[in-house]
């Protein structure tokens, strides 16, 4: 699976010279510009990465795992990434936590790097997992993530896992895959719940596979199972503190109640003829989110009877453009321009699609390069009921880019065939 005996000495080189680079510039930049990636305001916490910050260092002192507010527990957010850095903390203090934690994350993305080759080999070849290597590391955006104090970097490590085991899993049938899979799939949900329903992907493939339903019954069984063991400590927890079953988090309100204002334009609350007064918030996360909900519902109920066709663009076309028409890169890194990164994104995103067609031209393809693709499609699919933006693409670029590799060595095989041929017909 992970074996590189048969691999030629010169793309053994090349891929571990292209993880060390990549290691160093991520170690690099995280003691260079230190706590100036941080989106928010250590003291005053203001954004996603300083509240988990805050939240890891809180969980560190007390035990106690908050995010919103500094005194109430929550489950607003999966625990993973707070109980990580709370880890980090403890070893080093909270002075060099932040330093530590950004060297782990290195370490992290360049495993993630290795994994782009793996998956690149199996579903092509070894040509397209050094290409597809090579373009990951061009995209800036994997330098600067791992500088964040956010689940990106975790997320996508265990999201690559679990799909580099199910393709193992789904081709050979073998239950050790199946195992190793419901194991990525538990760690990648307690960064991030959206991954949580990513097995209905694989229900596709089995489909597509003919599996047995004696088969599908006993590897469901078996993966949940695995999940449930990895999840249960969290399951426990949250009915301990709040009396009730919450598999994942109460945090869908705010991101859903967003998601319903057209190009996230919510100037239109004010004109949109509808009555808000009787939504009053209660000021505690739960009480938040469940009154959120009822106001995404209401906004829907009332206002897609009056703009059908522009609620279905936007929940469709409009989201995914969202989503994908701009890299998860805000803020400079290594003198790369956003606007510099955005080509290269762009460049990407088209050379993928040409990858696509030829992948599904090509009868004698790998078929398990559909759930590859089919993996893009999830995680653009899986955010369109709510606010959706580049940081939450950003986990599926590398199937992205493996695509956009395979395009690259399709179009230089082609050229050369064009090239032959042209030499012949001269002689």
């Amino acid at each position: 699976m992970f074996s590189l005996k048969e691999e030629k000495k010169s793309t053994k080189i090349i891929l571990f010279s292209c993880c060390i680079i990549f290691f160093m510039l991520c170690a690099f930049t995280a003691i260079y510009y230190g706590n100036s990636t941080l989106l928010g305001n250590l003291k005053n916490p203001d954004n996603d990465d300083v509240k988990f910050i805050r939240s890891a260092w809180i969980l560190a002192k007390t035990g106690n795992y908050i995010y919103h507010y500094p005194n109430i527990l929550t489950v607003f957010m999966m625990p993973g990434l707070s109980y990580t850095l709370a880890i980090v903390t403890l070893i080093f203090g909270e002075g060099r936590s932040l330093t530590a934690f950004r060297i782990l994350q290195s370490l992290i993305q360049t495993g993630s790097l290795a994994l782009v080759f793996f998956i690149g080999r199996k579903i092509f070849n070894s040509k397209v997992g050094l290409i597809a290597v090579i373009l990951d590391i061009l995209y800036t955006a994997e330098i600067w993530v791992s500088n964040l104090i956010l689940t990106e970097t975790f997320f996508k490590f265990f999201v690559l896992l679990l799909i580099y085991f199910s393709l193992y899993a789904i081709e050979q049938k073998k239950m050790k895959y199946y195992i190793l899979g419901g194991a990525a799939w538990g760690f990648a949900t307690l960064f991030r719940p959206t991954i949580a329903t990513f097995p209905a992907v694989i229900l596709i493939m089995w489909l597509i596979k003919k599996y047995s339903f004696k088969d599908i019954i006993k590897y469901t069984i078996t993966v949940v199972l695995i999940f449930s063991v990895i999840l249960s400590p969290w399951w426990i927890r949250n009915y301990r503190i709040f009396g009730k079953f919450i598999p994942l988090t109460l945090a869908t309100g705010n991101p859903m109640l967003q998601g319903t204002y057209i190009n996230y334009d919510q100037s239109t609350k004010a004109t949109d003829g509808l009555d808000y007064s009787q939504f009053v918030y209660p000021g505690n996360e739960i009480g938040n989110n469940e009154l959120e909900m009822n106001m995404s519902k209401y906004r829907l109920k009332n206002l897609v009877p009056k703009h059908p066709f522009q609620y279905l663009y936007w929940y469709t076309i409009g989201k995914t453009i969202q989503q994908i028409d701009f890299p998860f890169y805000w803020h400079q890194i290594l003198g790369v321009s956003v606007y510099l990164q955005a080509f290269y994104h762009y460049l990407l995103l088209i050379l993928c699609a040409v990858g696509v067609i030829f992948f599904f031209i090509n009868k004698s393809r790998n078929k398990m390069g559909t759930f590859i693709f089919m993996s893009i499609i999830y995680f653009i699919l899986v955010y369109l009921p709510f606010y959706a933006f580049s940081r939450y693409f950003y986990p599926a670029m590398p199937c992205v880019i493996i695509f956009a590799a395979a395009a690259l060595l399709n179009i230089y095989e082609e050229i050369n065939i064009i090239k032959q041929n042209s030499v012949k017909n001269k002689q």
